[in-house]
């Protein structure tokens, strides 16, 4: 592919290309700027094979105006697309950060806690994508841009399904090289599904918790069998700090029956809040709570106390009472001895 940053600097003459973002076989990505509303874009310009079929041009355009439509915050957005000279373009949000499979290759195997960060939000977006009827088709790292803030996007809506009207011969060797996130329906040449979307995240959470993919194999043909025939060894038995839930959902996602997978992006994405909800209690619970001194007074062993101290002021006051009682009957029943005293006294004087 070439690059365009010298002989094609302005694309339809709105955006000023400064510098090459990414190559792929399909296309170029480019950082660009509108020039008319002022803002910097990310620009991607299709290959000249592709931009010169007449079916693909009229299914891009299609598909391009569809995906426009999404606008959610782990999907990247649509501005524009078009056809300038020879070319097919599109152009996108523009996103400070770098690649899933960039992270991946940098970091592996990620935190149990940040692989369920990154897949949270691409189920979330295949979630809001697969409700408005749509199927990415090619759910890989490539295809999921991460910012400097975390923040993570899936891009290439619509490319993927423009992509059916070329041969599957040159989707292999040009589009996607070989298919390691291919899920057994397509490697099979059978339609997609969401389900489709939810084995190829599958294999992305796989290999963010493993540091390794599932399959691999030196020929698109092999990988396509393996995806289609071979059981992946459990992520837990490379991984031993992987969740057992975790490692069941990966495996479920991973089923060769589209039928025995999660549906959709929002069951996948349910099932995963689940586990990090799970996991974030367990967590709760290996940390040691301070009991307030009132709690601690409450022991088993000084409850009798407890109750005998309460107890006392009781005790106390009836005991002040029954106290008062005698004296005042004491009392009482001294005044008519002493008055029968004094009288007598006073008699004897007369």
């Amino acid at each position: 592919m070439d690059d365009l940053t010298s002989s094609f600097p302005i694309v339809n003459n709105r955006y000023q290309i400064f510098s090459t973002i990414a190559t792929g076989g399909m296309s170029v990505i480019y950082n660009a700027q509108d020039l008319m509303l002022e803002r910097k874009v990310a620009l991607k310009i299709l290959k000249k094979e592709l931009s010169r079929d007449q079916t693909f041009q009229n299914k891009f355009r299609s598909e391009a105006k569809a995906s426009a439509s999404l606008i959610h915050p782990n999907i990247i957005t649509t501005f524009d697309f078009g056809f300038d000279g020879d070319r097919l373009y599109i152009v996108m949000e523009y996103i400070d950060g770098a690649d899933l499979k960039t992270i991946i290759n940098q970091n592996s195997p990620l935190s149990i806690s940040q692989a369920l960060d990154y897949l949270l939000q691409a189920s979330k977006g295949l979630e809001f994508a697969h409700q408005s009827g749509f199927v990415h088709c090619d759910v890989k790292p490539q295809n999921m841009l991460v910012s400097k803030s975390g923040i993570l996007k899936i891009t290439d809506f619509g490319i993927a399904r423009a992509l059916d009207t070329i041969s599957r011969e040159e989707k292999y060797d040009v589009v996607w090289g070989s298919p390691y996130y291919f899920s057994p329906e397509q490697a099979s040449g059978k339609a997609p599904s969401p389900a489709t979307d939810v084995y190829s995240l599958g294999i992305i959470a796989y290999e963010l918790v493993t540091g390794r993919l599932p399959f691999i194999a030196e020929d698109s043909a092999e990988l396509a069998r393996m995806h289609r025939s071979d059981l992946p060894i459990p992520p837990k038995d490379i991984n031993a700090e992987i969740p057992e839930s975790l490692n069941q959902s990966i495996l479920k996602a991973l089923s060769k029956d589209p039928a025995n997978r999660y549906q959709n992006g929002e069951e996948f994405h349910r099932e995963l809040i689940s586990i990090q909800q799970i996991l974030y209690s367990s967590h709760l619970t290996l940390i040691p709570v301070k009991k307030p001194e009132s709690i601690l007074k409450t022991h088993k062993g000084q409850i009798p106390e407890i109750q005998e101290e309460t107890s006392s002021p009781k005790t106390m006051q009836f005991s002040t009472i029954l106290i008062a009682i005698m004296a005042l009957l004491l009392v009482g029943g001294l005044i008519p001895f002493w008055l029968y005293i004094i009288l007598s006294i006073n008699s004897l004087n007369r």
